[in-house]
């Protein structure tokens, strides 16, 4: 008889944790045995270096050869070291390994208790909301076969009545299920590395992919599994799972009433308005303004009192162009702010429209939320949402008013994907889009915009267009948010679930509000009671939910050190200048790469020898996309296509390089977000996730 695997993910700080590979310099490894020299390369590469993870029971010894039963440091499985050499002793293989990339070797490892990591992929869970838990398979054919079954409804819903049930027959084909809680990789870091992957066309017309992962956690649960499991269990394709009900396992429900699975009656909402206040907006200011009112009038007295606080953010446009606009953004009222019904309300009222018009109909919203994402503390709040109010399209990278030089895209992706470590969650970004005559030119490519500003993973769309702008109507669409949230709190702390609703009579407010609210509570649940990975598992999974292949159940990210981060950057800064220094002659592009190739060759021997057949060649970014499943139209451009392209083409191209180079940056410098594989590895080392779709 078979046992579920218990998933213990335990809760990493930021600042002073040791993670995976926390061993690698203890228990007597000398630093004397690194040699001034660097890690392998990969073949054909020069900047990209040979990578294994470890298996159960690895043990980092002084010389190649030397037995097991010598002693030695056991290494965490699934740590990531890198290749110095290779050595055959006495019939095996042997791997000298260190967790940097310079100068970093610190001892052998039997070959057999290695993996090689060609492809520093690793997939994170999708935020749970409208999907069921992804499923760990044992093998490839047995998640093959279900999916290419014709019975393959009944079969998923035998599959998961079974693991409810917890009683497995011994030729189960599940391994584990993800937990029912949302875990967020950036606070609690775990890896599942892809070891290969597969495209799988279903008889839906959808495609899938199959993807073999092997899955850990930086810090193994104390103990390691309940009595009676053990690391063999799980490469034997056994289970563990705790006899009883305990605080931070996946086999929990979701609410426990009076016990310590129960909400915390601190849970708390914030939400940030972020409103233009150019000229023509005052109508929209005032009813906001009574709509908060009424909520806090709803609060007041009541226990629930400080479960929901409001900022704001007022924006306007570029004060070089147009100096009477007074601002770009500015915060009106910060969350602290907020907290005080008095305060707010005397800070709203102080905002006003404008009285003199901005150049053009466009303005700098991305200024404004910008500014609500990175200057406001959003610490303390579980459920936090920014709320757009603007009638204008916003100035995006290419815009040579726009302050943030950020697109749609990767200002969303800042907002999801900064961490926000201490209180934890993503902010999730909502848009009242004032369709009014006025600004008619301007609505589809707003709307386009604020469509995919408003994305919140898979669980919704926040965007919520307002036909002719009336005031009206927009006054009880902001009712119908505020109502929304403070409802959502009230289920929340009473211990009840957030439900999605497909009820016709449902705005799409309420129902967007709703799948991204349920979102966020499963994310904060996650956190709150520790919802894990387990530590080690090899198995198979879809990227698509088994039965709804349009829901996503992962997401394919990128391991990054700061190392390559930065030489990304400088790839693409090159890339840049080159682009700015041939604007007038675009023919000379691919002649200035070649020599900014040569500048950043790593190998002065083989400067002679760059070629540059495509913007990918220079640097390291070829070396980066071209084993990932990944396609970049962008950076695979030849020179013939450069040439083909219109001024406008290439200069979307070149503003598109810029928005990656910020948003590097950022990643760069958000230092809570960075993990340190080993204790004393070079700050260089130190690693993130980020989403493939944010390679160039």
């Amino acid at each position: 008889m078979n046992t579920v695997v218990s998933w213990r993910l335990t809760v990493i700080s930021r600042r002073g944790a040791w993670v995976l590979g926390a061993v690698l310099l203890c228990g007597g490894i000398s630093g004397a045995w690194a040699a001034e020299r660097e890690a392998l390369p990969m073949a054909g590469k020069t900047g990209l270096y040979q990578r294994v993870l470890t298996r159960p029971g690895a043990q980092l010894q002084p010389q190649p050869g030397t037995s097991a039963s010598s002693g030695g440091v056991a290494l965490p499985p699934l740590s990531v070291l890198y290749v110095y050499g290779r050595q055959r002793v006495a019939g095996q293989d042997w791997l000298e390994v260190g967790a940097a990339a310079r100068n970093g070797a610190q001892g052998w490892l039997p070959a057999p208790t290695a993996m090689d990591w060609k492809q520093t992929l690793t997939v994170a869970f999708a935020r749970t909301a409208a999907r069921e838990p992804t499923l760990f398979f044992r093998d490839h054919d047995g998640l093959t076969k279900l999916l290419e079954s014709e019975r393959l409804v009944p079969e998923v819903n035998a599959l998961r009545s079974t693991i409810k049930s917890g009683q497995f027959p011994a030729d189960f084909p599940v391994l584990a299920q993800e937990p029912d809680t949302y875990i967020d990789p950036n606070q609690q870091f775990y890896l599942l590395p892809i070891l290969g992957f597969e495209e799988l066309y279903l008889d839906t017309g959808h495609t899938t992919t199959l993807l073999n992962v092997a899955a850990v956690t930086l810090n193994p649960p104390n103990p390691p599994f309940p009595k009676g499991g053990s690391d063999a269990s799980f490469s034997n394709g056994g289970f563990s799972k705790s006899p009883s009900v305990e605080k931070g396992t996946s086999s929990s429900p979701p609410f426990e009433k009076g016990g310590a699975g129960g909400i915390p009656s601190d849970y708390r909402t914030a939400v940030v308005f972020v409103i233009d206040t150019t000229i023509s907006m005052g109508p929209y200011i005032d009813r906001t303004r009574d709509a908060v009112r009424r909520i806090y009038n709803q609060l007041k007295g009541s226990p629930m009192g400080e479960a929901l606080s409001f900022g704001l953010v007022a924006f306007r446009d570029n004060t070089d162009a147009a100096p009477g606009t007074e601002y770009v953004s500015r915060i009106v009222a910060n969350l602290s702010d907020g907290r005080d019904p008095a305060e707010f309300m005397t800070r709203i009222a102080t905002v006003k429209e404008a009285q003199t018009s901005n150049q053009g109909f466009n303005e700098d919203a991305f200024a404004g939320v910008y500014d609500a994402i990175e200057e406001i503390d959003w610490r303390g709040y579980a459920g936090r949402f920014i709320v757009l109010i603007t009638d204008a399209g916003a100035r995006d990278a290419k815009d040579p008013l726009g302050r943030t030089k950020l697109g749609a895209e990767r200002l969303r992706l800042l907002a999801q994907e900064k961490d926000q470590a201490v209180g934890g969650g993503k902010i999730a970004i909502a848009t009242l889009h004032l369709l009014t005559p006025e600004g008619k030119h301007t609505h589809a490519g707003a709307a386009a915009q604020y469509r995919a500003l408003s994305r919140w993973g898979d669980a919704g769309e926040l965007y919520f267009p307002v036909a002719d702008g009336a005031v009206e109507a927009f006054g009880a669409q902001v009712d119908t948010l505020a109502d929304a949230l403070l409802q959502q709190i009230k289920g929340i702390r009473s211990g009840q679930m957030i439900a999605a609703t497909d009820d016709p009579k449902a705005t799409a407010v309420q129902r967007e509000t709703a799948r991204v609210g349920r979102a966020m509570q499963l994310a904060y649940l996650g956190r709150e009671r520790g919802a894990q990975a387990p530590r080690l598992l090899e198995a198979w999974i879809a990227d698509r939910d088994l039965l709804d292949p349009t829901q996503k159940t992962l997401e394919v990210r990128v391991l990054v050190t700061k190392n390559q981060l930065s030489d990304l950057q400088e790839t693409l800064e090159a890339i840049l200048k080159a682009g700015e220094g041939t604007f007038m002659t675009p023919k000379d592009f691919f002649g200035q790469l070649r020599g900014a190739a040569a500048a950043l060759a790593r190998n002065p021997n083989q400067v002679s020898q760059v070629q540059v057949g495509r913007l990918a060649d220079v640097g390291l970014v070829g070396e980066w996309l071209d084993d990932l499943p990944y396609t970049s139209q962008m950076m695979n451009l030849t020179e013939a296509r450069w040439l083909a392209r219109s001024f406008a083409e290439q200069q979307e191209v070149l503003d598109a390089i810029e928005e990656k180079i910020q948003l590097y940056r950022r990643i760069h410098d958000d230092t809570d977000r960075w993990i340190s594989l080993a204790p004393d590895a070079p700050k260089g080392e130190m690693v993130t996730t980020i989403p493939l779709d944010a390679l160039p």
